[in-house]
């Protein structure tokens, strides 16, 4: 099995919120690997991962069966189609330590660098870390670790059960300046970050089967509040629609998303909390009507929102336990209208003593709803960063492979010919070009276990292209590289044209690359510009 990397479009907010940037885009119909329909908007069926609490809010996982449940679509009774209980919702005796086989649910840990203060981030790994020492050396399933940062959604360990893999790549995340939740300015650019980093972990698992857990831990994006009076109303519409694409693609992929705030001043206002904390009336016709913040991704997917806590370790392990013991309940839709309504969800069981938290809905699709050009360069992108295919439109090579055991990272440096870029001339008499760079590290049978994505704004001072022809743009990436790891495939795309350019690196070339210690970590307070320069020699 192959799985996608996450990748994460880091782009200015005038670029995110422009008019032809936010994503709108229909859906399609897809199957998992065993061939049974996964939920997407347009599908047959519709899967809803059912956990079931006592008074005391204890999982309830024996003595009920499928009739003890009721759904309703809209206030209208469906037919449950199948059934499954939480015992059937375990690793199978012959699963690899490495990928999901479909049964059990997986995890996978997201730390929130880019909206968490330095010191509050500290306290997140230390508590990410106690909760992982915690875990028997084998997990019951595979979990994956991933850190949104200032520019990019890496990952730092694919799915394993191997928990020291997890604590290995932990202890070696580098640190980082939060800078843009420093400055104020990129709320904007914060916000559109951490919701297109949700788009990209569900992009990653939607060919992956059974149910996914996503643990937050982090402030999440700042939270926007949809209002007319400062807000012009194309841009609310526009909003409302990347909240109503990103619910459905978590809900397409059967991810719940448990967010975690640390810390002790948090402040409540414009947070959305859990359904399940709260006696908030959500709206039935749309959720996001009044504003988009994860509180309510976390209602719309079946998770759940903890804020102002300080016990994160005790709360992943809370979540995780929340979203390993289910019910799997399907139905199918008795009115199928492609509307771009939301469909309102609701699971009631015979006793009342009970209740159930599932995911909330999801949109109806829209027949007319454009294709957004944004995500569809994501997506190719992503696709080409685990191809074997070549790409040749633009001129890539690498310099400077440099091997750091210390941290089982690589470090190098992209070259791109300039004349192969699609520049656009600016005002001030430079040339400007938007790029977005995919990394990944592959092991033997072509999983994934580890990538990054980049944006990078590249700015020349020339605008004569024969001028340009003897420079090259240098790109610094660094990228895990897994202890089972075997190649590595770095991908550009241009934003303009959408050109792309590959180069692999196979075990063989990676072991005669040189090794260093890994440099100390710079704690750059601003975004680095790249500039281009005179082309050099490639690396052998």
């Amino acid at each position: 099995m192959r799985l996608v990397p996450p990748l994460l479009c880091a782009i200015a907010a005038a670029a995110i919120f422009s008019t032809q940037n936010l994503p709108a885009q229909s859906q399609q119909p897809q199957q998992d690997q065993s061939g049974v329909p996964t939920f997407r908007v347009t599908s047959t069926l519709v899967f809803l991962d059912v956990t079931v609490l006592d008074k005391k809010g204890h999982p309830v996982v024996t003595g009920l069966t499928k009739d003890d449940f009721r759904i309703t679509e809209d206030k209208k009774p469906q037919r449950i189609f199948s059934f499954e209980a939480p015992e059937a919702h375990v690793m199978g005796a012959n699963a690899g330590d490495d990928n999901p086989d479909g049964k059990a649910p997986v995890t996978i840990l997201v730390l929130d660098l880019l909206d968490s203060r330095f010191e509050d981030f500290a306290y997140i790994r230390y508590e990410a870390r106690k909760f992982l020492m915690a875990q028997p050396a084998q997990l019951a399933s595979p979990a994956e670790l991933m850190v949104l940062g200032n520019d990019a959604l890496e990952m730092l360990q694919g799915y394993t059960r191997n928990r020291e893999d997890l604590v290995y790549a932990l202890d070696h995340l580098p640190a980082a300046l939060p800078y843009k939740e420093m400055n104020g300015f990129f709320a904007w650019e914060r916000f559109g970050q951490s919701v297109d980093a949700l788009q990209q972990i569900a992009m990653q698992n939607n060919g992956v089967p059974g149910r996914k857990n996503v643990i937050w831990v982090g402030h999440g994006g700042p939270g926007i509040f949809l209002d007319p009076a400062q807000l012009t109303e194309p841009l609310v519409e526009q909003l409302k629609e990347y909240a109503h694409e990103t619910t459905n693609m978590l809900v397409d992929a059967r991810i719940s998303l448990f967010v975690i705030y640390p810390g002790l001043h948090v402040n409540r206002g414009g947070i959305s909390v859990s359904g399940e904390d709260s006696e908030i009336d959500l709206n039935e016709d749309d959720p996001f009507s009044g504003n988009i913040d994860f509180g309510l991704f976390a209602n719309e997917t079946g998770g759940k929102l903890y804020f102002n806590r300080n016990d994160v370790d005790r709360l992943i392990g809370r979540s995780e336990q929340l979203g390993s013991n289910y019910y799997t309940l399907t139905y199918q839709p008795s009115d199928a209208a492609t509307d771009g309504k939301f469909r309102r969800i609701r699971v009631t069981l015979k006793d009342r003593n009970l209740r159930v938290v599932t995911k909330a809905g999801y949109f109806a699709p829209d027949p007319n709803a454009p294709v957004d050009p944004r995500q569809q360069a994501i997506t190719n992108i992503t696709e080409a960063a685990i191809s074997t295919v070549p790409f040749t439109a633009l001129h890539v090579s690498l310099l400077s492979i440099v091997r750091h055991p210390d941290t089982r990272t690589l470090s190098m440096i992209v070259q791109l010919q300039d004349k192969n870029l699609p520049w656009l001339a600016s005002g001030d008499g430079k040339s400007k070009a938007t790029l977005l760079l995919g990394a990944v590290s592959t092991n033997k049978n072509g999983n994934v276990l580890a990538s990054r994505m980049e944006g990078f704004n590249v700015v020349s001072p020339l605008q004569d292209p024969a001028a340009r022809a003897a420079l090259a743009t240098p790109l610094s990436i660094t990228i895990r590289f897994p202890r089972k790891a075997t190649n590595v495939r770095v991908v550009v795309e241009s934003e303009v044209g959408g050109r792309m350019g590959a180069v692999d690196l196979t075990r063989q070339v990676i072991d005669a690359a040189p090794a260093e210690p890994t440099p100390s970590p710079h704690l750059t307070p601003h975004r680095p510009e790249y500039v281009p320069q005179a082309a050099k020699a490639p690396a052998s």
